[in-house]
């Protein structure tokens, strides 16, 4: 702008006074350089305008970062969750060839050190071997008849590469290191008997890689904006800068004023579109739900109506409701396209799935351009809407529980106190009850003494629900909506298979007449002491369904395993039962386990395994597969009791066949 306001008012100058260049004869390099110099400058400010446009409207994603520019909301999609193993996954897909260059890159060191302990886990277990000689068949290779994923193990971080090797690496697209670990987790599956793992990547996993995630239209305007309406030029404003400045620049540099001239209807569109305004937001939105409380997979018509209040015709009206993330649109569309006249109303109805929770409506997204399209305005427009969706409490009998749990009724303390059970023989003090004096030994000694009995207590328990961000990975396959009914591949968290387990844990406690509370391990804090009663029920319910923590998006921020066990501990009973409820999708959950073992609760663990439905096992299932059996035998071997629940299956059939094996506290 200030280039060209400088170079208009001195072309002006020159024309009004050209006496002021009369005795100025330019020759050669002294005449072309300026003239090169301008119309180099110019084609680099059309390059710079039009990247810094590609970047102004770029959504915020909720933690800080933008996604692709021009990216529009897009929320009929669920969010998108990762498939398990996606974080190996990147590991293995960020090596690269420039570290090809150290000796010993760390990257590649600490993978290969990683994947040898699940190594030497898995074929422990599968050959019955010692960690010893499971250490030997690795490194000599023995371990697999498959040479190249031997070769991970038993080769070089750096493998040599004859000139033909190295152009079959080139042509595979990878370096030999990465597709050995692919083959490496393959071996290892089938070994631990999966067969259906494949080396390759699955459909989901290059999906996690390609798409895009989900923007919301809560999220759309970046974070910096303190309003919630945004006024600026559209793309097509920017491209006509761009073009017009690279063709003054290219007709400055060759000297044609053709080019010029044409470059001058670019500069006109720019100028019409920094002197216009967008057109007013006078609209009202409306939005309606043919049923606000339906059931679990009930279908919801959403209708949603704006009108133009003001005076004057928006030609062009576009807007995209804000579904709530929970809920897949399995009919029609909630983005919409149109002219309005004033006093006109304008409406698109669509169809969502019902599913478990509070699902709340993110403002709709407004967008009003004038007529030439070089000016919009977006504005973010309430409607507040909830639909509301509680499966049916359906309390069973207290007589079937697992083995992640206790029986209903009483346990024993080790404290010592009143009850039948002898506990120890102390010393009298002022003020115990004669029944527990022991009246024998006073007659043999002539001393007192009371006797202590073991204390007998209600039984309690805390029911603690991962929901940390490691733990919103995706339960099943994208192909198949992951559980949802959407079919559009948007999935569903295995956090919301544990939501579910949890509430028919309480149900079944409470059916027992078991004091029971409810705990969450997340950013979002939540707690619920044990209690009893119809309407503790229903608030432990109420809090599943409605409470942050337990929502369709994974939370910012990250969780302290050991101090939120900590704090969670403070807060209850020392002889509280914890029935910890995890997909145990990383070694933290083992952390927070064995935590609240040391802490002295007697503790639990029922894990719902995320790759239970997935029917393209990829090698990052496999890994996650691998990973995560490791995972229960450690706790197991710590003592902690720990059930591996298929999502797709009943809970009653885990607790049924748990029945036999539950434990007891007395």
């Amino acid at each position: 702008m200030v280039v060209g306001l400088v170079s208009g008012l001195g072309g002006v100058l020159f024309v009004a006074s050209p006496g002021i260049v009369r005795g100025v004869s330019l020759t050669g390099a002294a005449r072309t350089a300026p003239v090169a110099v301008v119309g180099v400058a110019t084609a680099v400010l059309a390059a710079r305008s039009l990247v810094n446009g590609l970047g102004d409207d770029a959504p915020d994603d909720g933690e800080g970062r933008t996604a692709t520019a021009g990216a529009f909301p897009s929320p009929e999609r669920r969010p998108r969750y990762d498939p398990p193993g996606t974080e190996f996954a990147r590991r293995v897909d960020a090596i690269g060839w420039t570290d090809r260059r150290d000796a010993e890159p760390a990257n590649r060191r600490e993978l290969r050190d990683d994947l040898r302990d699940v190594a030497t886990s898995a074929l422990s277990r599968a050959d019955g071997a010692s960690p010893s000689e499971v250490e030997t068949r690795l490194d000599d290779g023995s371990w697999t008849d498959d040479p190249v994923a031997s070769a991970f193990f038993a080769g070089d971080l750096v493998p040599s590469l004859s000139p033909s090797g190295y152009v079959r690496a080139l042509v595979r697209g990878e370096p030999p290191f990465a597709r050995r670990a692919r083959r490496a987790v393959a071996a290892l599956s089938k070994r631990s008997g999966a067969d259906d793992v494949t080396p390759t990547p699955s459909a989901d996993l290059r999906t996690a890689f390609e798409d895009e995630p989900a923007v919301r239209t809560s999220r759309y305007l970046p974070s910096r904006e303190e309003s919630r309406e945004r006024e600026s030029a559209t793309d097509r404003v920017r491209g006509v800068t761009a073009a017009a400045l690279a063709v003054g620049g290219l007709g400055i540099v060759t000297l044609r004023p053709g080019l010029l001239l044409l470059a001058l209807f670019g500069i006109t569109v720019s100028g019409y579109a920094r002197a216009v305004s967008a057109p007013s937001r006078a609209v009202t939105v409306e939005r309606a739900v043919s049923d606000s409380g339906p059931a679990v997979g009930d279908e919801v018509e959403v209708t949603l109506s704006v009108r133009n209040v003001g005076d004057a015709t928006l030609a062009d009206l576009r807007f995209v409701d804000g579904v709530p993330p929970g809920l897949a649109v399995v009919d029609g569309s909630p983005a919409f396209a149109t002219a309005l006249r004033p006093g006109k109303r304008a409406s698109v109805t669509y169809t969502v799935e019902a599913v478990r929770g509070d699902h709340a409506f993110d403002p709709a997204l407004v967008v009003t351009r004038d007529a030439l399209g070089v000016r919009k305005r977006e504005t973010l427009v309430d409607a507040e809407t909830t639909v509301s969706c509680r499966p049916p409490a359906k309390p069973r009998s207290g007589r079937a529980t697992a083995r992640t749990t206790t029986r209903a009724g009483r346990s024993r303390s080790d404290a010592p106190g009143p009850g039948v059970e002898f506990h120890s023989v102390r010393e009298y003090r002022p003020g115990d009850p004669p029944s527990r004096i022991d009246w024998r030994r006073k007659a043999k000694t002539g001393e007192f003494s009371t006797v202590a009995f073991h204390e007998h207590r209600r039984q309690r328990v805390l029911v603690v629900v991962d929901a940390r961000t490691e733990a919103y990975v995706a339960w099943g396959d994208e192909a198949d909506g992951g559980g949802g009914s959407d079919g559009g591949g948007d999935g569903e968290p295995v956090v919301q298979r544990g939501v579910a387990a949890a509430d028919a844990l309480v149900s079944r406690f409470r059916a027992a007449g078991v004091p029971v509370g409810l705990a969450a391990l997340s950013p979002r804090s939540c707690r619920l002491p044990p209690g009893r009663g119809g309407d503790h029920h229903r608030r432990i319910r109420e809090t599943l369904a409605s409470h942050p923590a337990f929502g369709w998006e994974a939370p910012d921020g990250e969780v302290d395993a050991s101090a939120a066990v900590h704090e969670i501990h403070r807060r209850v009973r020392a002889d509280t039962r914890v029935i910890f409820v995890s997909p145990l999708s990383d070694d933290a959950s083992v952390v927070a386990a064995r935590r609240f073992d040391a802490h002295g609760h007697p503790v639990s663990v029922l894990s719902p395994d995320p790759t239970a439905r997935t029917r393209s096992r990829g090698y990052e299932s496999g890994y996650a597969s691998l990973t995560r059996e490791r995972r229960l035998r450690r706790l197991r071997a710590a003592g902690i009791p720990a059930s591996d629940w298929n999502p797709s299956e009943p809970l009653r059939e885990v607790m049924r066949d748990g029945r036999s094996r539950a434990t007891t506290s007395g």
